[in-house]
């Protein structure tokens, strides 16, 4: 995989929006991979502990779904670029007590607030904005809201493509200011996230139908 690297984001970029979430329960930083300009850029929600710990996008087992996702698309992950929509990890506590009778403070995944995803978002701007992808795929809803808005659902809209603005920062420097839409158009084909699957894997065969769906697309702009 030696064409994978990251986005050269501006760091004062990265050191501001680290900054932001001082304080928050995140841990760990980890900036997307793969090649830019690419034809296709997959954003996920955050990373998990094992993406901290090996400092690579996806790598515990939702990324082996992903590298499924990419081998129906015949393509590798030195030919798209992987990012999400927060590059610390997230995680909640809750003690847990041993067979021992010893009592520890375990840590969790959850989902990023609204909050720690615009704190984070001039870095998402600024990759695409390296990457300028043919298509942005968000996976799962958190990545979907981040980049349309929050008035769908991955359920309603998976498989579908969908051409329009995204959303950016309004003011990199100012989080409050919410956000505004790109005056950039985009396609976007919003799929399941691959931990879904790992859920539930009835979801599979849809998936399996949506990504024939980009290939056929792919295929066809190329």
């Amino acid at each position: 995989m030696s064409g994978i690297r990251s986005a050269p984001v501006d760091p004062s970029v990265i050191a501001v929006c680290r900054a932001r979430l001082s304080g928050h329960p995140v841990e760990g930083f980890l900036l997307g991979g793969g090649t830019y300009p690419a034809q296709v850029m997959f954003v996920g929600e955050a990373p998990g502990a094992t993406e901290i710990q090996e400092g690579r996008p996806f790598s515990g087992q939702a990324g082996e779904e992903l590298d499924g996702y990419l081998q129906r698309l015949g393509l590798t992950r030195d030919e798209v670029y992987i990012t999400s929509v927060i590059r610390s990890r997230p995680y909640k506590e809750k003690p847990l007590t041993r067979a021992s009778g010893e009592t520890v403070i375990s840590r969790s995944n959850r989902t990023p607030t609204k909050t720690e995803i615009l704190a984070h978002a001039p870095i998402l701007d600024e990759e695409i904005r390296w990457v300028q992808p043919q298509i942005i795929v968000p996976m799962g809803n958190t990545a979907l809201h981040r980049l349309i808005g929050s008035h769908e659902t991955i359920t309603s809209l998976h498989g579908k493509l969908i051409e329009g603005p995204v959303q950016q920062a309004a003011d990199p420097a100012m989080p409050d200011k919410g956000y505004i839409f790109s005056r950039e158009i985009y396609q976007i084909f919003p799929l399941f996230h691959p931990a879904a699957i790992l859920y539930n894997r009835k979801l599979t065969d849809i998936v399996m139908s949506d990504l024939d769906h980009l290939s056929q697309i792919l295929r066809r702009n190329s």
